[in-house]
């Protein structure tokens, strides 16, 4: 963690404490192809920093087109043990971070404060799956369905990227934009006033930091 993200942290703390299946190789192979497919496209393309990352796709429908067109996924007809579901999640994230350059333990972390592992989770606002992705912005990752546990990890692991990337590597701004949306980030120039989002990025570096 870096300076900024220190003093990010430091910042949130002090406001809290005054507030209060079973084609898996082929499927992942696929995925991880369209993944690959989508970063190429939008390193060549020229986006503004203050756009939404996830608006690039969504504004571009012959990508996402080209995605729906890739993703071949099956649900899981089997009902494996807690630590084996657990197992599988983690090879997964390790996947993903490899794939995005990510810390594992940073989407491991954010996995564990979004869902604790559920790949069925649903919020009250509507995220679902391992990562909690809104609708619109699954639908902008090209992610076909949000309850499959590869699928959502890779595309929320996407959406964290372009967070961090956004920030410059910034974890708790990073954090803050994933829960809060950058525009809140953006808008307030740091963690928001919102209650909800500091204590979200506080769980998730503790976890992180662990």
């Amino acid at each position: 963690m870096n300076v900024h993200s220190i003093y990010h942290l430091m910042q949130m703390q002090a406001m809290s404490s005054l507030t209060g299946g079973n084609d898996s190789t082929a499927n992942q192979i696929d995925f991880q192809q369209l993944i690959q497919q989508l970063m190429n496209n939008s390193s060549t393309t020229t986006m503004n920093k203050n756009n939404i990352p996830a608006s690039y796709f969504l504004n571009n429908p012959e990508v996402v087109q080209s995605a729906s067109s890739m993703l071949h996924t099956k649900s899981l007809n089997s009902s494996p043990s807690i630590s084996g579901i657990t197992d599988s999640i983690s090879t997964l994230i390790e996947q993903a971070a490899s794939q995005f350059n990510i810390d594992a333990k940073l989407i491991d972390a954010v996995v564990q404060t979004e869902s604790n592992y559920n790949q069925n989770a649903v919020s009250d606002a509507g995220a679902q799956g391992l990562m909690q992705l809104m609708p619109d912005t699954a639908r902008g990752l090209g992610v076909k369905n949000a309850f499959d546990p590869k699928e959502n990890v890779f595309g929320g692991s996407l959406y964290l990227k372009q967070m961090l990337d956004r920030y410059d590597g910034n974890k708790t701004l990073a954090l803050a934009a994933y829960n809060a949306g950058p525009g809140n980030v953006d808008k307030y120039n740091g963690i928001p006033p919102f209650k909800e989002t500091q204590s979200y990025v506080q769980k998730v570096l503790g976890k992180y930091l662990a």
